[in-house]
């Protein structure tokens, strides 16, 4: 298999923390004056000592965010942007990285993704190798996680959007020189934790990748007005559709709420550091009753949503 160049694996890394299975919701209605997908926390008693918390879009349009004056206001008081991972460190890597994606991404000869796959899963895949322009044999190595993260990412990048749009990419741009970039995960970490999901599982994001991809670009576009709108609920309903689905609960532990757990534990010593913290991650890890905006509060912070001016 001819191995896949960096950028794209860091854009579909970075994808999976908005990223479900299918997403059906009709998008979110137009408010007038939303407040911004910006929080603060604070510890009770210490308002002078703030946290603050946005939710990502990684994959953008060329120029589709503008960020509200309060984001403006909150990163420029900020002495630490806290991001997933540091692309550009990863980029720094690239060569271990390469070899990190080859061992939990791929299977070792003889071995290759047919084996794995059910009779339906083979039969329906080809057409959207087509699509995507992707030839069968460069996915035979792919484990079948691996390919529903690319597939999903060149759903999009065949739609305009990119990484460099993306919402994380835009802060990381301010903030390069003259913040501290602070990393909450590692590379290893994401990449193990979706190879440990079991193959089952992994088959059946796929097969949903398969069945949903027309819509991929529509339910992107959702998530970006429910973020530009401010608007948390429509973006959980967007996204956690089969959350209680018994079939999904291994995709969403693993993606989303295990990882969340984790995130809170070291954004709750960040809120005590001298320095100002602004955080930013996948928007789906901030939304929903396991969602950090939840997790702080029950840990007896105070979590406020931001207006959009200053």
């Amino acid at each position: 298999m001819r191995p896949l160049r960096l950028p794209l694996l860091l854009v579909a890394l970075l994808a999976t923390a908005c990223a479900t299975p299918s997403a059906r919701a009709p998008a979110a209605a137009a408010v007038a004056q939303p407040p911004a997908f910006l929080w603060e926390v604070t510890r009770p008693g210490a308002p002078d000592k703030p946290l603050y918390l946005t939710g990502s879009i990684h994959l953008g349009l060329p120029g589709q965010f503008t960020f509200p004056p309060s984001l403006e206001a909150a990163l420029a008081r900020s002495q630490a942007l806290v991001v997933e991972l540091d692309p550009d460190k990863a980029q720094a890597n690239a060569q271990e990285t390469q070899k990190l994606v080859l061992r939990l991404g791929t299977y070792a000869p003889p071995d290759g993704l047919d084996a794995h796959l059910s009779e339906e899963t083979r039969t329906r895949l080809p057409k959207l190798l087509e699509r995507v322009g992707l030839p069968t044999a460069a996915v035979q190595r792919m484990r079948p996680w691996l390919l529903y993260i690319t597939l999903s990412v060149l759903e999009l990048q065949r739609a305009g959007y990119s990484e460099a749009g993306g919402i994380d990419r835009l802060l990381l741009a301010k903030a390069r020189d003259t913040k501290r970039i602070v990393e909450l995960e590692t590379m290893e970490g994401q990449l193990g934790m979706l190879a440990s999901l079991p193959e089952p599982v992994q088959e059946l994001m796929l097969r949903e990748m398969i069945e949903q991809s027309p819509l991929t670009a529509v339910n992107m576009a959702r998530m970006s007005t429910a973020w530009e709108g401010g608007n948390p609920s429509v973006l959980a309903d967007l996204l956690f559709t089969q959350a209680k689905d018994p079939a999904f609960q291994p995709f969403y532990e693993a993606l989303f709420y295990t990882r969340n757990r984790r995130m809170a534990d070291k954004l709750a010593g960040m809120v005590d550091a001298p320095e100002t913290h602004f955080v930013v991650v996948g928007a789906g890890h901030l939304v929903g009753p396991e969602g950090l905006l939840a997790l702080l509060e029950r840990a007896g912070f105070q979590v406020r949503q931001l207006p959009r001016e200053p």
